[in-house]
């Protein structure tokens, strides 16, 4: 087992400590977690956190039987007990009733539920509840911990330190008292730091029940480490639930005192954000890509005869923007969410608040700041896909996992990655549509997922065939469109990224403020604003296309056609493939080549333009797709059309 892979003891798919820490492990527990102990922890938490922390409110991660969650409870402070065990939770409320005092009680996997359903917190405590996933699921954690605190919040965090318990280690125990006898077995791994192992409990005459965990032991270095890469900032590090006592290679319980800055996440629109009028300010080709085939008879790696098909609908666009909003400065609107949200919302036909909507700099941009999302990771993304934000996110550290639509249930089970990216369509134009996209946020949302959707070249479909809807019922879902592609707009560098409101404002953490100039903005949403404007363009590829794959495969190509309203093609690009283009004196994009689900020689579509495949991993089966693709750009104009043509009278 690697460092990285989901620790489970459980039923399939299940981490072990949503089974392990129930009735049987908590009556082992009660004899070593006596009073005395944990009126001796609470004393130190409650000291602590009158000390420190800069109010009342705090959060219990792991509260258990809420044995320190009661205490300081009673001892005045606002709680709220999280922890993945529902017996534990009932005992946790059945002893903060005995003993009268008020505690929220949240049944809650800290580990893939996020984000977590807390409000703002003064301070955390954590005490024997750290080292249950993996490295990437910790430092998960705690960066998660530190954007619920307040600025200055505080954080108490104990962790077991295994430079003493490796002193001690036996691989197997037993303990026995009245009516109990529990039985340890361990094995401790040293190249991953965990412990896995199981405790066999036998109450009374009762059959014995089996419980297993795979705990991560940390020392105390390493976990310094981690919360410095979280934010936070460590005060101190006590021994043994004494306040001021240095840790030492005999301490075994180790609590760090740690702080979130005050204005860590303040940046300059911190001073822009406040009730002002806001200053409204709002077309060429992709670049030339990889070269295949001699000189530019005819160049089918992009497209610049769409304009042809969309010129008046620009041109209208940029009628009345004037020199003037290229010199508005939205710095009251930084994310253009109060200019953008209503051209938007009428655009795809719902209702889209400012607080869902972020402008940035083209897709581009935007998929940079969710490279910022992924960490500390994995990332998980389909081979095939757009590659930046998963190379963006690796040079931030952050593991980059390429996965096929047929292994991403089990690599979301295996990575629980902390950002998932598609693209729709796909390279070999899939443009699946909602259920297939909905089973797999929600299989996604079950891990703590992000889902980062790439719909820049969906605009093609029109405005209805978006996935933007979907946001409304996935709180895990990053929708990012672009004016470039079909808009021939790509020069304004405008994009929008729609998610709900949390997301958005995590998603805004990363991105740069202002990104979407005023100029480009001003035109971008006349051109929004005047509903679908690609039926022209539509109309011309699904007349030209079908003519263009005829031709390729006539010629020996193994052409996958796509959606019908997508203007490009793909094929295998193999030896064979190679030689025949060259030949023809074409020029093509050569790209990844990994498809949605499958690159067989046809793509099914439905009536409404959408892939007929149904949920994911169930679609049109074809070859392995490992290798490489050429995509190749339906010739749009009548010249280019008539040079396409030529090539094949003078190829054959």
């Amino acid at each position: 087992m690697t460092d990285d892979d989901d620790v489970r003891g459980g039923g399939a798919g299940r981490p072990w400590y949503q089974d392990f820490f129930g009735e049987e492990f908590w009556a082992v527990a009660a004899h070593e977690y006596t009073a005395e102990r944990t009126a001796s922890e609470a004393d130190y938490l409650a000291a602590v956190l009158d000390a420190s922390a800069p109010g009342r409110r705090v959060l219990d991660l792991g509260c258990g039987t809420g044995r320190h969650a009661v205490a300081l409870a009673g001892r005045g402070f606002r709680i709220t007990g999280a922890d993945a065990g529902a017996w534990a939770l009932r005992q946790a409320a059945a002893t903060a009733a005995a003993a009268g005092v008020e505690v929220e009680w949240l049944h809650l996997d800290l580990l893939r539920e996020l984000p977590w359903p807390v409000g703002e917190c003064d301070a955390i405590v954590c005490v024997q509840s750290f080292g249950w996933g993996s490295d990437a699921q910790q430092l998960r954690l705690l960066r998660e911990a530190r954007r619920a605190l307040v600025p200055g919040g505080l954080l108490i965090l104990d962790h077991s330190n295994v430079l003493t318990i490796a002193g001690h280690y036996v691989p197997e125990a037993t303990f026995e008292t009245e009516g109990l006898r529990a039985v340890f077995r361990r094995n401790y791994q040293v190249a991953s730091g965990r412990s896995a192992g199981s405790i066999e409990v036998r109450r009374g005459g009762a059959e014995p029940v089996v419980i297993h965990d795979d705990v991560r032991l940390y020392q105390p270095a390493e976990v310094r480490d981690l919360l410095i890469r979280a934010g936070f900032q460590v005060e101190r590090a006590d021994a043994d639930f004494t306040a001021g006592r240095e840790a030492a290679l005999t301490t075994r319980y180790v609590q760090f005192v740690a702080r979130n800055p005050e204005g860590a996440d303040t940046t300059a629109i911190t001073a822009w954000e406040r009730p002002a009028g806001g200053l409204v300010g709002s077309a060429g080709s992709a670049g030339p890509g990889d070269a295949v085939g001699p000189g530019d008879a005819v160049d089918l790696r992009w497209s610049p005869d769409e304009i042809d098909f969309v010129r008046s609908s620009v041109d209208r666009a940029f009628q009345g923007v004037t020199a003037d909003a290229a010199r508005a400065y939205h710095v009251t609107d930084p994310y253009a969410a109060a200019q953008a949200a209503p051209v938007l919302s009428e655009h795809f036909g719902l209702d889209l608040p400012p607080d869902t909507v972020t402008a940035g700099t083209g897709a581009t941009g935007l998929l940079h700041a969710c490279a910022a999302l992924a960490q500390p990771g994995p990332v998980l993304h389909l081979r095939g896909g757009h590659p930046d934000l998963p190379r963006w996110a690796a040079r931030l550290g952050t593991e980059a996992v390429a996965t096929r639509i047929e292994d991403l249930a089990a690599d979301l089970d295996r990575h629980t990655p902390s950002v998932l990216v598609l693209d729709r369509p796909t390279i070999t134009g899939d443009l699946y549509g909602r259920a297939a996209l909905d089973e797999i946020a929600r299989a996604a949302r079950a891990h703590g997922t992000t889902v980062v959707l790439d719909e820049a070249y969906a605009v093609y479909a029109g405005p209805d065939a978006s996935c933007v809807p979907a946001v409304a019922e996935h709180d895990n879902l990053i929708v990012v469109r672009s004016m470039s592609k079909g808009y021939c707009c790509g020069g304004l560098r405008v994009g929008f990224a729609v998610a709900a409101p949390a997301l958005t404002r995590r998603l805004r953490e990363a991105a740069p403020p202002l990104g979407a100039n005023g100029y480009g903005l001003a035109v971008s949403l006349n051109l929004l604003a005047q509903g679908d404007v690609f039926a022209a363009l539509r109309a011309r590829i699904a007349e030209v296309k079908p003519e263009m794959s005829a031709l390729l495969r006539g010629a020996g190509l193994a052409v996958t056609q796509g959606a019908a309203c997508l203007p490009w093609v793909t094929a295998p690009a193999d030896d064979t493939g190679g030689a025949l283009v060259e030949k023809l004196g074409l020029r093509v994009k050569e790209v990844e080549g990994q498809g949605f689900w499958g690159t067989g020689a046809e793509s099914g579509t439905n009536g409404d333009g959408l892939s007929g495949t149904g949920a994911a991993g169930r679609g049109p089966s074809g070859p392995e797709s490992g290798g490489r693709l050429f995509k190749i750009a339906v010739p749009l104009s009548d010249a280019r059309l008539t040079a396409f043509r030529a090539a094949f009278a003078q190829g054959g």
